[in-house]
């Protein structure tokens, strides 16, 4: 039902939305005279569904959370283990982003589309930043705070559960890059997917997902091939600790 009504008011909005920047679009390019096009940029179709993007967060965090369709908190854990988790998803998270540029492959693999999007990114490194953060935290609010939680609340299996989202998003993640690398979408999703089993809240998956696009977008063009090792020395025992300051107040079934 969650998703449903994601999609739907999704696809209202960019129906609406895009309908909207064509239309304008249209009109500077007749009232400037120019071909028709013109005015379509990158830069400019960046901004305009920027624009979109962002009428669309609200709405969806208006009816999820206004509208009491889905609970949102801040976890089970106490204030102390919390934070704890808060300072270890930041290591985890930038190693799985070096991971990802590790790949000597990966960036031959990318679409054409998707590189350039990369590029424009890195070039409005802030902009990119502050929609990418809005952006996940909206979509972790209805992934994780209301689809996973009411699956979760529904059937408390996690051992099935998790990873069959975790192959899910692996899967997504070959749609969206264009790339053949599923094991690191798959295990950034197993990662989130476990520390919101243990502490059923969305700030930490937040505060990974931004950090992992921070270090992306950081490391766009450059090779750091040689610090592949670290997830394995130091993003591992961040998420062995975290999950262990999370014990006490995991679920049960």
């Amino acid at each position: 039902m969650y998703l449903l009504l994601a999609l739907g008011i999704t696809l209202v909005v960019m129906f609406i939305g895009g309908a909207m920047v064509g239309l304008i679009a249209g009109f500077i390019d007749g009232f400037s005279g120019n071909q028709v096009g013109t005015t379509t940029s990158m830069s400019v179709m960046v901004y305009a569904g920027s624009v979109s993007i962002l009428l669309l967060c609200i709405i969806l965090n208006w009816v999820f959370l206004k509208l009491g369709f889905a609970s949102y908190t801040i976890g089970r854990a106490p204030k102390i283990a919390r934070w704890k988790v808060y300072a270890c998803v930041i290591p985890v998270f930038a190693c799985l982003a070096i991971l990802n540029n590790a790949m000597p492959s990966q960036e031959l693999e990318l679409g054409y589309s998707v590189q350039e999007s990369y590029d424009w990114m890195r070039s409005h490194f802030l902009f990119s930043i502050v929609i990418i953060a809005i952006v996940e935290a909206t979509g972790n609010l209805i992934i994780y705070g209301a689809v996973l939680r009411e699956i979760l609340d529904w059937k408390h299996r996690p051992f099935i559960v998790i990873p069959v989202y975790a192959a899910i998003m692996g899967f997504i993640s070959i749609i969206v890059t264009q790339s053949p690398f599923v094991g690191l979408g798959f295990l950034v999703a197993w990662v989130e997917g476990w520390i919101y089993e243990y502490s059923r809240s969305v700030i930490p998956v937040i505060i990974g997902d931004v950090v992992y696009w921070i270090i992306v977008l950081s490391m766009i063009g450059t090779s750091w091939g040689w610090l592949a090792f670290l997830p394995f020395i130091v993003a591992l025992p961040a998420y062995l600790y975290a999950i262990k300051a999370l014990e006490p107040t995991k679920p049960i079934d």
